[in-house]
């Protein structure tokens, strides 16, 4: 089968590779899309940074939709669509037992530390999958990952309805998590993103949109119950704090490395609150984000 090979930074290759052996236990699926993520790209230009060091070659991509070819547990029949998790925990520990697979210690992610999406076939476990309904094509498929990251993100805000929330960035992962917010009945979601491109994709979702490189209208709401950041830009937890009410939420989607500062005491005395989210829970994010 052909499947793109990382090596290094800058050095992905399309290659000829052996199909994978389909073991019992495991379903064999043909993949139909796969998706880039940023987390890809950032591999590909500084890599690695979540991948091992000496984990090379690797198959990235963890945004992806298949079809089964061969199942050894029966549980789904050849042909089926699926949405495999790409979020595999070691099954027996604290976090997993409680479906936190994310956060366990011994997490490999799809993609990242074991071969993923970017070929033509591979190996999953048939019990980790959800099939996709009927009629949605696999176009709109593989858009489940992320929108399940989304979702997770929402699951982190109280009280959603009727409510007023901030998105930091317009990419797929914002825009996304703009459509959630709103389909879980945020009453103003508001887009902030400095790219023209992006910023008509979102208005033309119907999202009010801002210039965060625009004093003035960074300016213009101070109050948002609740804000999401997904940009991962320097000093962008500061911004959330900047402009979320006394005892909002400041969800943090996007990924950067290093530290930030921001003003603890007005962070105490505001009782605002910080909140991580990263990947999702296959049963309830994946299964959510594909009804």
């Amino acid at each position: 089968m052909r499947a793109a090979l990382w090596y290094k930074a800058k050095d992905m290759r399309v290659e000829e590779i052996p199909t994978p052996e389909l073991t019992p236990g495991m379903a064999l699926v043909r993949v139909d899309r796969t998706g880039i993520c940023g987390t890809d790209l950032e591999e590909y230009l500084l890599g690695p940074v979540i991948i091992p060091q000496g984990m090379s070659p690797i198959i990235l991509g963890h945004e992806f939709v298949a079809t089964i070819v061969e199942d050894t547990t029966g549980t789904f029949a050849p042909g089926t669509m699926v949405i495999p998790d790409g979020v595999i925990g070691c099954g027996t520990c604290y976090q997993c037992l409680r479906h936190e697979e994310g956060r366990c210690a011994e997490l490999n992610n799809v993609g990242l530390q074991t071969n993923g999406g970017l070929a033509e076939y591979m190996v999953t476990n048939p019990l980790r999958c959800v099939p996709v309904p009927k009629g949605v094509s696999p176009d709109v498929a593989v858009f489940t990952e992320p929108t399940a990251v989304a979702v997770r993100a929402a699951n982190k805000i109280p009280n959603i309805p009727g409510s007023t929330i901030a998105v930091l960035g317009g990419g797929t992962i914002g825009i996304l998590c703009a459509q959630v917010a709103r389909a879980f009945g945020a009453l103003r979601v508001v887009v902030y993103e400095p790219n023209k491109v992006r910023q008509e994709v979102a208005r033309g979702l119907g999202f009010e949109v801002l210039d965060p490189l625009n004093p003035s209208e960074m300016s213009l709401y101070k109050d948002f119950d609740s804000v999401m950041e997904c940009s991962g830009v320097k000093d962008s937890t500061k911004t959330s704090l900047a402009i979320l009410r006394s005892g909002g939420t400041a969800v943090l989607v996007g990924f950067r490395p290093g530290q930030e500062s921001f003003d603890l005491l007005d962070f105490i005395l505001t009782e605002k609150r910080i909140v991580g989210t990263a990947a999702h829970m296959w049963d309830v994010d994946i299964s959510a984000a594909v009804g």
